[in-house]
């Protein structure tokens, strides 16, 4: 085996890994002192990975590189003592519009007033009524809002992590306009589902997650969507936590329904807009 390039940052390291992986390139990665080495298992694949490793170094923030791990389930694979890198955190949020990080800071800081003890409060007024015929014009901001209150940290983080890196990406590439718009009709929706099939408590901003994933699948499919990198195994996973959370096996409180709403608002969006532009 050869050396095919050192590496200071484990991170980087795994991204080309992966993406010769990829590309049927065999390879590893072993630890030293000066670095993370990359090697080439076979000489003959040494000129073409090479060559992938020039993409590379010309454009490391290629999401190409980063999808390649997603694709393999290697976002994580890091051992206890490599050094933490925070590469592929400061990639997704520099590739992000002012949007997506103005609505994620805001999620946040909603959250940090609920750890401090404003939960009853914030939920008065941001979650969603009771009786829809009791409703306020003034208050018809609650059909929404519940989207911005989290339940506890981990629901916090897995919502904001879909958020940034999802929303992200669409609205670098449909813009702020459409993005807001998309909130407002995939939550709006999977809302209305959770209140009309069980009840008004439910919190979270999965049923917009869930909306943004099935109008970026679905586009994609349509060929709407070129630049958007969505690994193939997503919406195989969302589907099967989505019907895990209809079984009830691990007895968690999901908002299944709005879930599938959220869903199904994203896949007609992408419907109607490809009709539309076919017109």
């Amino acid at each position: 085996m050869l050396t095919l390039a050192v590496f200071g940052n484990i991170r980087a390291a795994k991204a080309v890994s992966d993406y010769l992986h990829q590309n049927n390139i065999e390879n590893q990665i072993i630890h030293k002192e000066d670095g993370f080495h990359l090697l080439c298992e076979q000489d003959s694949d040494l000129d073409n990975a090479r060559i992938l490793l020039d993409d590379f170094v010309k454009n490391p923030n290629d999401d190409k590189f980063w999808a390649a791990s997603w694709d393999r389930g290697q976002v994580d694979d890091l051992s206890a003592n490599q050094p933490p890198s925070t590469g592929i955190l400061r990639t997704v949020w520099q590739n992000t519009g002012y949007l997506t990080r103005v609505l994620g800071l805001f999620v946040l800081f909603i959250f940090i007033l609920q750890v401090l003890g404003y939960s009853g409060a914030l939920y008065q007024h941001l979650g969603f009524p009771a009786q829809l015929h009791n409703l306020n014009w003034h208050e018809i901001y609650r059909l929404i809002t519940p989207a911005f209150m989290h339940g506890d940290l981990t629901h916090l983080v897995l919502n904001l992590f879909w958020w940034v890196w999802l929303a992200g990406q669409l609205e670098k590439i449909k813009g702020a306009s459409w993005l807001f718009n998309a909130t407002l009709i995939t939550g709006l929706t999977a809302h209305l589902c959770q209140y009309l099939m069980v009840s008004s408590s439910f919190i979270g901003l999965s049923g917009v997650v869930y909306g943004l994933l099935g109008y970026a699948w679905l586009a994609g499919k349509f060929g709407r969507l070129n630049g958007l990198n969505l690994p193939s195994g997503i919406i195989v996973m969302m589907l099967l936590w989505l019907a895990v959370g209809f079984s009830e096996i691990l007895n968690l409180r999901m908002a299944n329904w709005a879930h599938l709403g959220g869903l199904l608002a994203g896949l007609a969006m992408a419907i109607v807009e490809a009709k539309w532009l076919k017109k």
